[in-house]
């Protein structure tokens, strides 16, 4: 008497290739989703704070003050909005990335408002007006507090 297998070595086969088929398939579809939001991520368009209107204008030693006063309360109420902020520049750095960043009120504990390198151009006889010790009014994004506050994408104001 002869015994007949239970899984016949020919479907067992099959079945092994088909799984590794599928799981191919999966990992090649969840490469494709990762390197889209890679992508999209580094190339989404970033907000132009010059087309908006300023959620809060306020002078840099109200800005300085606020988040003194209670970094917590200050965070939630500026992080992420477009802020208009005036004062004092203490000093102008351009940034190893072709940025410019002028420090208003304290140069080390102030407010650092950026101006990306793609906006130098477009703002650029805006910006050979201002010198340190003269007044600068820039709107930018609020993005929180280091050593100094972060204003960020900013675009100088007219009306200084």
């Amino acid at each position: 008497m002869q015994l007949t297998p239970l899984i016949n070595h020919k479907t067992l086969n099959m079945t092994k290739r088909k799984t590794v088929q599928w799981l191919l398939w999966i990992l090649l579809i969840g490469l494709i989703a990762a390197f889209s939001a890679i992508y999209f991520a580094f190339n989404m368009p970033r907000r132009n704070l010059a087309n908006e209107n300023s959620v809060y204008l306020l002078s840099a030693k109200q800005l300085i003050s606020d988040f003194r006063n209670d970094e917590t309360i200050a965070t939630k109420k500026y992080l992420d909005k477009a802020i208009t902020v005036t004062g004092e520049i203490k000093s102008i750095r351009n940034l190893d990335n072709h940025s410019i960043v002028f420090s208003l009120e304290d140069a080390m504990e102030g407010v650092s408002c950026t101006i990306d390198s793609a906006d130098i151009v477009t703002y650029a006889s805006k910006l050979l007006h201002y010198k340190t010790g003269s007044r600068g009014t820039f709107k930018g994004r609020c993005s929180g507090m280091l050593m100094d506050i972060q204003v960020i994408n900013c675009v100088p104001v007219q009306g200084n």
